[in-house]
């Protein structure tokens, strides 16, 4: 599928930007050392062979060769009418709720939508540049727009990784805490559709009612940024705020072969929503905001503990700057801002590559790179 700039998008973007070169009560909660005995895969990397667009699923890790892979849209982004769910994101999008909610981000505030929608297309464009291929949401039909308005007519397709999960040679549709999120599902339907003709295994997690008030007895919510694929081991974020306990025992069902991890975090002092909020993790290192997860690093399950982790300060992980992505073992897409992070990467693994590009403008939304991107297949 063709990038939202060879449609014209830039016509309402502007030019690309030049490229820069659950609670806290609750205790860690770990299960699946019995399901190791029933793996399937082969995790040391030696899974599906790359087949070509919308064919196949492999993703295993984080930090495996990215070969393609769906990347959000900023274009359609309708504000929600304010609620504090919503205070996850921070106080210049809270602010922009508050007087904005129901407009389109281009209207409530274009010259911030400008930098964002610029800052978003510069780092497509340089992924395709590496001959990764980029897949885009769709437009929404009427039919997309008048589902989930129990609440607001709010639509985000900038985070295409919240709506559903690579796992393995699978990939799995979520179930969202703020329904309307619902349509991120419908807008990419033209890609998990054609993976599923072409043989992939899609699954769904019960979907919860149209509602922000949910019975965690019986209704499992997952939402992706709260999940962190690592070979045999599967990671699931709680902070209260998204994902739930019986989402997480949704995943140790589907995927017995994985190890599944449950995470708590802390929001008594800020209200963090996602798992990779305070923690990104690749093969033998990562990064973490320590403090605010329970139990911190030495409660963390063994395969974490071990890790070699660079602390974040509240500040990079408010503005969401650790939220990045590798696109192979030895090379990183991240924000130019994250100045900090990037000199203490440099300093663990010199042998690692760091493309950066300004996104301070997308981050400050609610989210980063990360959540902008679901992998499709990644080698190894």
């Amino acid at each position: 599928m063709k990038s939202l700039d060879r449609r014209n998008f830039f016509k309402l973007a502007g030019s690309a930007a030049a490229v820069a070169g659950v609670a806290s009560t609750g205790a860690l909660s770990l299960s699946g050392a019995a399901n190791a005995a029933t793996a399937k895969k082969d995790f040391g990397g030696n899974n599906t062979a790359y087949q070509g667009p919308l064919k196949n699923i492999n993703v295993f890790s984080e930090d495996g060769e990215l070969k393609e892979v769906m990347f959000g849209r900023i274009d359609n982004f309708r504000l929600p009418e304010y609620n504090e769910i919503w205070d996850f994101a921070g106080k210049p999008t809270v602010d922009m709720l508050k007087e904005h909610g129901g407009k389109l981000f281009s209207e409530a505030n274009p010259e911030w939508y400008n930098k964002a929608a610029s800052q978003m297309e510069t780092v497509v464009k340089f992924l395709e540049s590496k001959g990764i291929l980029v897949h885009r949401p769709a437009d929404l039909t009427d039919d997309m727009k008048n589902d989930y308005n129990n609440n607001t007519n709010m639509n985000i397709d900038v985070y295409c990784r919240d709506g559903m999960v690579s796992v393995g040679n699978t990939l799995f549709e979520t179930a969202f805490t703020t329904p309307e999120r619902g349509r991120n599902k419908h807008a990419v339907r033209h890609l998990t559709m054609e993976l599923m003709r072409n043989g992939v295994d899609i699954k769904s997690l019960p979907q919860p009612l149209d509602t922000y008030n949910h019975d965690h007895d019986l209704e499992p919510l997952i939402e992706g940024g709260d999940v962190m694929i690592d070979h045999e081991n599967i990671y699931v974020g709680y902070s209260g705020l998204a994902s739930n306990k019986l989402g997480a025992q949704w995943i140790r069902n589907a995927y017995p072969e994985f190890n599944v991890h449950e995470i708590d975090i802390k929001t008594d002092e800020f209200p963090h929503q996602h798992l990779d909020c305070v923690m990104n993790a690749f093969g033998d290192w990562g990064v973490i905001l320590e403090k605010d997860i329970v139990g911190g690093i030495a409660g963390l399950p063994e395969s974490l503990r071990k890790k070699d982790w660079i602390q974040m300060t509240d500040e990079e992980a408010h503005l969401k700057l650790a939220n990045f992505i590798m696109i192979s073992p030895t090379e990183i897409v991240m924000a130019t801002e994250a100045e900090r992070l990037r000199k203490e990467i440099q300093k663990l693994r010199p042998d690692i590559k760091i493309h950066h590009f300004p996104y301070y403008e997308v981050g400050k939304i609610g989210g980063s790179l990360r959540c902008n991107t679901q992998p499709i297949y990644r080698k190894g």
